[in-house]
């Protein structure tokens, strides 16, 4: 009789931010809001969660702040924490990045 593979054990659900691009569109040019995707995946990256997140492009999410961006963060499938944070275009994604390491530092370990 062969032996089963033992099931493969996935990681936890990546933590989902919902980035408004409508937010992005209203900056002023000089803020960078269309490469601002991009700096976020660079901060995200620099503080090692790029495997643990995903970054969602989505339309208005109902909240305009002037001259800051809409990040919907979905800490996982069950959708329990969900809140809005705003973030500085100038901050180039590192606010919302030190706002994560906070967040997993309170929950622990997966």
């Amino acid at each position: 009789m062969a032996k089963q593979a033992p099931p493969e054990t996935e990681g936890p659900d990546p933590i989902e931010l919902h980035l408004c691009h409508r937010c992005l569109m209203r900056l002023p040019v000089d803020a960078g809001g269309v490469d601002l995707p991009r700096r976020v995946r660079e901060a995200l990256r620099a503080h090692g969660l790029a495997d643990r997140t995903q970054l969602i492009p989505a339309s208005c999410l109902g909240h305009c702040p002037t001259g800051r961006v809409t990040v919907l963060v979905v800490p996982d499938a069950t959708a329990r924490g969900t809140h809005a944070k705003l973030i500085d275009p100038k901050a180039d994604g590192e606010d919302l990045a030190e706002h994560l390491c906070q967040g997993l530092a309170k929950a622990g370990p997966p």
